[in-house]
């Protein structure tokens, strides 16, 4: 017994003395203008998407930020770096922190923005009283105000900035470079419960967990998606029955289900490629094919509302096939969008639009139709961190861009993808487990 005593002893401490996750590391003086120097000389030499007017805001932001060394802390320069590159103006040229690569804390909940406002939508077992409850305050700041103050930190339109605030706002690095926390990177949020309730707790900071995969804040709607980084518990019941289609399989890239009361074929794609394990695209395309062909269907459905890029050509002859079947069975095409339907999910939304006359449902998608993308990324020597250059101009709209011509990668002619059904997600309809978005093309 006494062996056990000392075992477990011996045990604790060393639990105790583990040291923390290593966190961003801390450079030099000459370290942080050599890794700045590397962002003028090479990553602005290769990115394509910033204006001349851009370009010498960038070149003047850097030099101010080397300047700076020594004077402002990490996260004031690393939220300096961000606002830089944002510059460009264009959504996929960004330095990695968050979403692409996990370079910063995070705090233990997990947010999303609804009509009625900031929500907790999951949240780590010692924070859960804080699940279903709406912000009220971040800090002294409001939600809202507290968005403006993180959004010159990645460029895109008010949806992707609204998506990508929901992991700004929740990583003290991000708030402690904007001043809007203290250096112990401790929040203090103000919610109203469920119950009506005002509830006031103070968040710290998760220990640093680096990522390289990308995260995506969408997977934080889904309750049974496990993340990354806590056994997270989720503001909405884990039984999939009890969850609308959009929530049911946030971990397949793609997968569809036939509603025969309503005539209706169901089509989820939230990822652009192909599954690492399983069924390929192709084949369960031909599957999703031959349902189509075979069933009585009126309304086709294709829902990319998280459906963040990845390869566009992977599903590129699939939208066809559907759109020449669906127009043989003399079937209405539907596509779902939002906030996060961004790169290849958007050139597949513009895509059906164009070739089915598809019909725009939901909340509108994360980006514009003319933008730069592909390229590639610029790692900073000391820091590790990741900046994205885009070198390739994707043209879905009908204004010509022939000053970009060598540079184009892909060009269609869509008018618009503002949803012409809308349909956004509310609290209340997702707390009830209802998808405005799917019930409104039922309507239809």
């Amino acid at each position: 017994m006494k062996r056990f005593y000392l075992a477990c002893l011996l045990l604790v401490g060393l639990l105790l003395g583990r040291p923390a996750a290593a966190q961003q590391p801390t450079l030099s003086a000459a370290q942080w203008r050599q890794d700045l120097q590397v962002a003028l000389d090479t990553f602005l030499v290769r990115d394509q998407s910033f204006s001349p007017a851009a370009r010498a805001t960038f070149r003047r932001r850097i030099t101010a930020l080397q300047d700076s060394v020594g004077v402002k802390s990490t996260p004031e320069m690393l939220v300096g770096l961000a606002r830089a590159v944002a510059g460009a103006g264009n959504a996929h040229t960004r330095l990695y922190l968050l979403r692409n690569r996990s370079e910063l804390r995070r705090y233990p909940i997990r947010v999303w923005w609804f009509k009625e406002g900031l929500y907790v939508v999951k949240a780590t077992p010692e924070y859960a009283d804080l699940l279903g409850a709406k912000i009220l305050r971040l800090g002294q700041h409001t939600p809202e105000a507290a968005r403006q103050a993180v959004a010159p930190l990645y460029a895109g339109n008010a949806g992707w900035a609204a998506y990508m605030s929901t992991y700004t706002l929740t990583s003290p690095e991000t708030l402690a470079g904007l001043q809007l926390v203290g250096a112990d990177g401790q929040l203090t949020v103000t919610c109203q419960t469920r119950q009506g309730h005002r509830l006031v707790r103070t968040l710290e900071p998760m220990a640093f967990q680096k990522t390289p995969p990308p995260t995506e804040a969408w997977w934080d709607l889904a309750p049974t998606h496990p993340g990354r980084g806590a056994a997270w518990r989720s503001a909405l019941p884990t039984d999939t029955a009890q969850l609308p289609l959009y929530l049911r399989r946030p971990q397949q890239y793609y997968w569809a289900r036939y509603l025969a009361p309503e005539q209706l074929l169901y089509l989820q794609y939230n990822r652009a490629g192909n599954m690492p394990q399983g069924e390929s695209l192709a084949d369960f395309g031909r599957r999703f094919l031959t349902t189509l062909q075979q069933q009585r269907v009126r309304k086709v459905v294709v829902d990319l509302r998280f459906n963040t890029g990845g390869n566009l050509q992977t599903a590129e002859r699939l939208m066809q096939q559907l759109d020449s079947v669906a127009r043989r069975r003399q079937a209405q095409v539907y596509v779902i969008t939002g906030a996060a339907t961004f790169s290849a999910g958007l050139f597949h939304a513009a895509q059906l639009r164009q070739l089915a006359q598809a019909t725009i449902v939901g909340e509108p998608a994360g980006d514009e139709l003319d933008f730069w993308a592909e390229g590639g990324n610029v790692l900073l020597p000391n820091s590790g961190l990741t900046l994205h250059y885009a070198d390739r101009f994707h043209s879905y709209s009908p204004v010509p861009h022939p000053e970009w011509a060598p540079l184009l990668y892909m060009d269609l002619a869509v008018a618009s993808l503002q949803p012409q059904l809308r349909a956004p997600l509310t609290w209340r309809a997702y707390q009830a487990g209802q998808d405005p978005a799917l019930e409104a093309i039922i309507r239809h």
